[in-house]
């Protein structure tokens, strides 16, 4: 549409509301034709201004007391007011004036749904079917998959949506619909022809390329996904469903950048939401931009003080760069939000640590290891520290305990890293044994712990031995 002619529109359609208003406020008569009244009732309508909607449709009514479509307007507003019962009776008035308008008997089908008459509503759009063409068929179709909606019949609603796309391939409502149905009734594998039949139809069609990213998603198609989430973005780039569930696949396949990309495309389309900022500064931190990333952080709290992923993050920026009491300072208002994330509790553990305060890092490891005790990851992290500072017996005695709540292997070879430290040579030889005839694979995790190894030629030999089984 040219943009001057649209302007003219819109003006055209201010001053009619205008007019109406003022004749309003003088108390004259309100005489108006159909179609300029239709446009007044649609501006309230726009503006949310459903009282005012009422009062202009009652007024049409006044002038224009045999229009279907003005009776259909009053009827579509009761409904979305929740008054299906009055709206019936405005129906049943214009089906004596047309008898013959299939919209009526449409409408009426709808209303019925929400008073949960579904058997009513089906049979009076299963008589609707035998008349119509493929646009009416389509709208048919979509009430229809209201009806099973309503129900929670979520494979049937989809049955219904597809074939009211199959009817009219251009049908947008359908096509939107259906990518909601598609979730709500796990119907992914039949979805993804049918996408792919309405962009043979029309390669622009920038919401079926989004739901067919969506159902690649799903199958963990994740190239794929991108890829027609980026043809949806190409063909309408201020679609942020598609922008955010692009972004946010790419973030999850370690993408960061392509990631930011989008992130910061949304961040102009919308006002900034804490979480985007927080996803923006993570993109930022991914690709070695701390002091961006913590830019990003510092607006996410700004706009949600209880936002404690970003204060973790904020800490995580400042641990990479070893600024250790700044980080502790982002930690603690995290833990001070959440005390029950046992990241946090790691990571707060492990500044402890960094900054010797040893019993304060104790009590923290202590923390995330109770909250997921079955995490090998906490246990391993606590054990090295305890290594770090020689503190054998104490981590010695943390694996053992672990090793009875997790069947982690790794455990196993820290133990052993452990037990060569203390000088119990003989011991970790055949702690050694077992643990390569267990999890051979693993065994490069033990000169993690202890680099030294690698140069121990009975060792050695014992892992060359066991690499040949």
């Amino acid at each position: 549409m040219d943009p001057m002619n649209n302007s003219l529109d819109n003006q055209t359609g201010t001053e009619l509301v205008k007019r109406y208003e003022t004749l309003l406020q003088d108390n004259l008569p309100c005489f108006f034709e159909e179609r300029e009244f239709l446009r007044i009732i649609g501006f309230y309508e726009t503006e949310e201004q459903w009282d005012r909607a009422f009062e202009a449709v009652d007024h049409a009514l006044n002038c224009h007391g045999y229009s279907t479509d003005l009776h259909l307007k009053k009827a579509q507003l009761l409904i979305e007011g929740h008054k299906e019962a009055l709206a019936l009776q405005v129906l049943e008035q214009a089906a004596i004036f047309d008898p013959a308008e299939p919209g009526i008997t449409l409408m009426k089908a709808e209303a019925l749904c929400y008073l949960y008459r579904y058997e009513e509503a089906l049979e009076l759009l299963e008589n609707l079917k035998t008349e119509a063409d493929a646009a009416g068929l389509s709208d048919i179709y979509m009430i229809e998959a209201l009806v099973y909606e309503t129900q929670e019949e979520y494979e049937r609603m989809f049955y219904a949506l597809r074939a009211a796309l199959q009817a009219d391939l251009t049908n947008p409502d359908a096509l939107e619909k259906l990518g909601l149905c598609m979730e709500l009734s796990r119907k992914y594998k039949e979805s993804i022809p049918l996408y792919e039949e309405v962009l043979d139809h029309d390669p622009y069609a920038y919401m079926a390329w989004y739901n067919l990213g969506h159902a690649h998603a799903y199958f963990s198609n994740y190239e794929e996904a991108i890829e027609a989430y980026e043809f949806a973005i190409a063909i309408n780039d201020k679609y942020e469903f598609a922008l955010r569930d692009c972004a946010d696949l790419c973030f999850e396949l370690k993408q960061y950048s392509k990631a930011l990309r989008y992130y910061l495309e949304i961040a102009e389309l919308s006002e900034p939401d804490s979480d985007l900022m927080l996803h923006i500064g993570q993109c930022y931190q991914e690709t070695g931009q701390t002091d961006l990333a913590r830019s990003y952080y510092q607006r996410a709290v700004q706009l949600d003080v209880f936002n404690d992923e970003a204060y973790y993050c904020a800490g995580q920026a400042y641990s990479l760069e070893e600024k250790w009491k700044q980080a502790l300072r982002s930690y603690k208002r995290a833990i001070h939000i959440d005390y029950h994330r046992e990241e946090y509790h790691a990571a707060i553990a492990y500044t402890y640590h960094r900054l010797g305060q040893a019993e304060d890092a104790d009590r923290h490891y202590r923390e995330a290891i109770e909250l997921a005790s079955e995490e090998s990851n906490y246990w391993l992290e606590y054990a090295g520290v305890l290594l770090e500072t020689n503190r054998l017996d104490e981590a010695l005695k943390l694996l053992e305990e672990g090793s009875e709540l997790t069947a982690e292997t790794e455990l196993l070879y820290c133990r052993i890293a452990c037990l060569f430290a203390a000088g119990k040579r003989q011991e970790a030889i055949y702690w050694l044994g077992e643990a390569l005839a267990e999890a051979f694979d693993k065994h490069r995790s033990l000169f993690e712990w202890a680099p030294a190894l690698e140069t121990d030629s009975q060792v050695m030999a014992l892992i060359a031995s066991y690499s040949t089984r």
